[in-house]
């Protein structure tokens, strides 16, 4: 069970704080609009603004914890397992979350996507 959590639910963990983190500082963005690149004080002021929110603070520290978490999945497993259902978890994650929260669209091509994602975490997870 041990090694379990060490291999399979650290990837879920670093998925998760991968997506969530992402997520959280896009939601942030979409408020403040695209960068505008006028000068670099206007970069520098926006990302102030953007670092401004406890909530990108939040996300950045999820975001740059992710890779350890990991880490310790990749020292217990397959790079050839870990690396493509790490991918297309965050993928699928930030895919839910997007449609939910963001109001994206669901088209039939990311459905054809969708499909093809889950079936080749399954046949990894094998």
């Amino acid at each position: 069970m041990k090694e379990y959590f060490l291999s399979w639910g650290m990837l879920i963990l670093s998925v998760i704080c991968n997506a969530v983190g992402a997520f959280v500082i896009k939601m942030r963005l979409n408020e403040l609009g695209a960068v505008q690149f006028e000068s670099f004080m206007s970069i520098f002021r926006y990302f102030i603004e953007l670092l401004k929110s406890p909530l990108v603070i939040f996300g950045t520290v999820l975001f740059f914890l992710a890779p350890f978490l990991f880490a310790v999945s990749l020292s217990r497993m397959e790079i050839t397992v870990a690396y493509p259902v790490q991918v297309g978890l965050n993928f699928l994650l930030v895919l839910v979350l997007a449609l939910i929260f963001l109001g994206e669209h669901l088209t039939p091509l990311k459905i054809v996507g969708i499909v093809f994602v889950c079936l080749g975490v399954m046949c990894l997870h094998r």
